[in-house]
């Protein structure tokens, strides 16, 4: 495919972010009188930490952005599952950081109270071979609700919870219910790759690009159990499970449990009761448990784990204003959908002269 109407501009703050597009120039509902004291207008699709961080800068720096989301509040992979008795996760079990500036958010994140690194109580094996004491450096867990993380990302930017995004246009969208939101400086989507093609029909470049990004599941259980090793954390050494991780929040006895992405795969296309009954059957023998599993709850991740990204930290396509962001760009990790979000809104903020013109 031809890429004459992509060209890469490197963010000023870092210049590895050459593989990524910046939004510039005429689109439509462009007002050709712009005065330089405009207030710019974002609107993001998504609002998992990508969107909501990207947001949340963008609106620091002066920008009106309104966050489009089909759920009923942020959080995306980190979203809560709420309870009679507390709140879990069934997300991402944890948030790492490889380095600064994320690694620094997180310290000062578990300074305040809201995460806690993971530090010993972590067990590997399976019941029937070893257990083994493990380590996991740079790891931390929540202490509030992981949607709560996100939401005060978002800062000042409005969001639209329940709102379904039917298409992406030129500084514009259009929701499900065929209302209209245009004249926007620049569109955003965070949201997966394959969730977001089928909104970009009308921005070719951009649909190619991203129909080629293709990602692995994880089926994630809410499991409760008597007895098993004394530990934080488990992770197994098997083909069908991958993690189960203490709940605390919500009652003695409650644990996040995560598949392999091989499961998963081996599990796409069946009922929510078949998967967690297959899961449950699992960690029994993984356990050694006399007695049986509670499945309270059970989601599929269609798009756990993107196996071949963009590349960068965004893409763009010029003439239209619309960016991506996200793991489907930027690769795998609470880390990377943050940093994806931050560059492009340094990026923005830093042209917004020539976005106002």
């Amino acid at each position: 495919m031809t890429r004459r109407n992509l060209q890469g501009l490197a963010c000023k703050a870092d210049k590895s972010a050459t593989t990524t597009l910046h939004p510039q120039g005429a689109g439509r509902g462009c007002k050709a009188d712009k005065s330089a004291t405009t207030t710019l207008r974002a609107a993001i699709v998504g609002a998992g930490i990508a969107g909501a961080h990207c947001a949340g800068q963008l609106a620091t720096a002066g920008w009106h952005v309104e966050v489009f989301d089909k759920a009923r509040g942020a959080g995306g992979r980190l979203s809560t599952r709420r309870l009679g008795h507390g709140w879990a996760t069934l997300g991402s079990p944890f948030i790492s950081a490889q380095r600064d500036p994320f690694r620094s958010v997180l310290r000062d994140w578990a300074r305040k109270g809201w995460l806690e690194p993971v530090r010993g109580d972590v067990l590997q094996g399976r019941a029937t071979v070893s257990w083994a004491q493990a380590q996991m450096q740079n790891h931390y867990r929540p202490t509030i609700e992981p949607s709560q993380l996100v939401r005060q990302l978002l800062g000042d930017a409005h969001l639209h919870s329940q709102a379904r995004v039917a298409a992406i246009q030129p500084r514009a969208i259009v929701l499900e219910d065929g209302r209209m939101f245009d004249d926007y400086d620049c569109v955003i989507c965070s949201i997966p790759a394959p969730q977001a093609v089928p909104l970009l029909a009308e921005l070719p470049l951009l649909f190619e690009r991203l129909a080629e990004v293709r990602y692995r599941p994880i089926w994630s259980f809410l499991m409760r159990w008597d007895g098993g090793p004394a530990a934080n954390v488990i992770k197994f050494d098997d083909e069908l499970l991958n993690v189960a991780v203490r709940q605390t929040s919500a009652g003695p006895g409650l644990w996040a449990v995560h598949s392999t992405h091989e499961f998963a795969e081996g599990y796409l296309g069946v009922s929510t009761e078949e998967a967690s009954t297959r899961a449950a059957s699992a960690l029994l023998g993984l356990l050694g448990l006399p007695w049986p599993v509670d499945v309270e709850a059970a989601h599929l991740w269609r798009y756990a784990l993107p196996e071949n990204p963009v590349g960068g930290y965004w893409l763009s396509d010029r003439e239209s204003r619309v960016a991506l962001i996200g793991d489907g760009i930027a690769g795998a990790g609470v880390e990377r959908a943050w940093e994806s979000g931050l560059r492009l809104a340094q990026a923005l903020v830093q042209s917004s002269e020539e976005l106002a013109a």
